[in-house]
Formats: C-alpha cells, structure tokens, sequence
C-alpha cells in the first residue's frame, strides 16, 4: 500500500472552497486533478482507511484507560467501589457523558466500553492488527463477537484463524467464517459408547480364563 503523502503533502489549495452558507463547493483543481493514475488515487483512500482503524484502536485504549481511572476514583462519582474490570459497576455519570459527547444512546457508549476492555485484555492480536490498519473496526467487532464465550484456548485458535481471513474478506465474509468455526468449537466431540457385555457371554469368557492354569484366556 503507498503511503498517504499524495495527501499530507497538498497545500491548502487543495482544499475545496467554502459557500455563504458554508457547504463545499468542489474546485475544478480538486484532489482528482492531482492523482497520476486511478491506482494512486485509491491508494489515498485506502491510507485514509487505515489511518481510520489506527484511530479507532487508539480510541479503544483510550476508552479503557478512562474507564480504570473511573473505577479507581469511587469517591468522585455516583457508582459504588468496584474491581477495576467489573463492567457491571460502571459509574452512571461516565456513561452517560460518554454517549452525550459521543452522540450515542447509552447502550451503545456502554457496548463501547466493553468492546474496547475485550480489545486490550483479551485480544491485543485483533488490537495490533487494527492499530496498522490490517483490518477494520467491522472486521475487530466480528472477531469479538464470534469469539465471545469461548474458552481460551478455543478463542485464541479462532481469532488466529480470523485475523489470517481479516485481511482479504469483507465484514461479511468473515461473520461466513466465523460462525462455521464457531460451530465447529462448540460441537460437542461423541465419545465411543463402552461395550455391554451380554451376561451369557461375559461367563462364557470367565469360564475360557479359569481353565488355562497361566490365567490367560485362550486364543
């Protein structure tokens, strides 16, 4: 992937003109007119993806940053003295500044907060790979969701597995993956049944052991 400097390195000329009524009005020497080729042109949106999940991972660590500090300061707020990692005692007053600055309903500030714990404490892989913009934060969101529940050693072998198709399927494809991995995890293994026995043949055997003096049964 080309680096982004197409675009760090355009002046403010490049920069499309405002109306009176403060709306964008494209300039005849836009961004298009800079590019040499169609692959140069999508290379600069794709840097600008990237650089979108490098924040969004940046913001997860920042969000469970805030959300220790939360829990570690219990005289400050209106929440009772909790673990640091008990997303259960979530101050009400963090949650609900969060989703007014945010611009979200409560519920989605609060499956923020434990989308970004998941992504620092129990899948840091999934948070590097956002962080150097190998995946998106759909393509995270579906890691975490499918590996939700699992034991660990399950999680860690599916998230590897996740992470390998992150890099060249849609969202889509990989929830596809995902969930017939899944599956596969959480299919219980059928073990053999134990022989019965029938009685007549279990006496017919004792009887074959008793009458070879070694005590071994004959052939």
């Amino acid at each position: 992937m080309r680096s982004n400097n197409v675009l760090v390195t355009r002046g403010p000329a490049d920069v499309p003109d405002q109306s009176p009524r403060g709306a964008s009005v494209p300039r005849e020497s836009g961004f298009a007119s800079g590019f040499a080729n169609l692959s140069e042109a999508v290379d600069a949106v794709a840097a600008i993806d990237s650089l979108l999940s490098s924040l969004a991972a940046s913001r997860a660590v920042l969000m469970e940053s805030v959300r220790e500090w939360v829990a570690d300061q219990p005289d400050l707020f209106d929440a009772p003295e909790v673990e640091a990692d008990d997303l259960a005692g979530l101050a009400p007053e963090l949650v609900e500044r969060l989703a007014r600055a945010l611009r979200v309903p409560e519920s989605s500030a609060v499956a923020l907060i434990e989308e970004s714990r998941a992504l620092v404490h129990e899948h840091p892989r999934t948070l590097a790979a956002l962080r150097g913009g190998h995946i998106t934060h759909a393509h995270a969101q579906t890691i975490l969701g499918y590996t939700d529940g699992l034991r660990r050693g399950n999680r860690v072998a599916l998230e590897t597995r996740l992470l390998k198709h992150a890099r060249t399927t849609t969202p889509g494809e990989l929830s596809l993956v995902a969930r017939a991995e899944r599956e596969r995890r959480l299919r219980p293994v059928r073990r053999a049944e134990p022989q019965v026995v029938a009685p007549a043949e279990h006496r017919s055997r004792r009887q074959r052991v008793s009458a070879v003096p070694t005590g071994r049964p004959t052939p």
